[in-house]
């Protein structure tokens, strides 16, 4: 099993969610919504500004192959918006 970790912004929900739809037999993810990355502090601290505009955090565990299709797409979605997605793959010896 893998615990795969996606961070996104919000912009790209649809996109994410529909990788996550064609990769997974059931679809079961944890989501936190307004996630706050460095780069949004930093730049409050300099400007003072903040956007409402939020990054997402999907978690989502499942068998080696599953994560590993997710993850091929994610990185094709990647390389086409170019900025905005990231993530990381860790693997969960006991799932409970």
């Amino acid at each position: 099993m893998k615990t795969l970790f996606i961070i996104y912004h919000e912009d790209l929900e649809d996109q994410v969610c529909g990788i996550l739809q064609r990769g997974m037999f059931v679809t079961r993810y944890t989501r936190v919504d307004d996630v706050v990355g460095a780069h949004m502090v930093e730049v409050e601290k300099l400007t003072g500004y903040m956007t409402d505009r939020r990054n997402r955090l999907i978690l989502v565990i499942a068998d080696d192959k599953t994560i590993a299709d997710i993850v091929a797409e994610l990185q094709v979605l990647r390389n086409k918006e170019g900025h905005g997605l990231r993530g990381f793959v860790v693997d969960a010896p006991q799932v409970f």
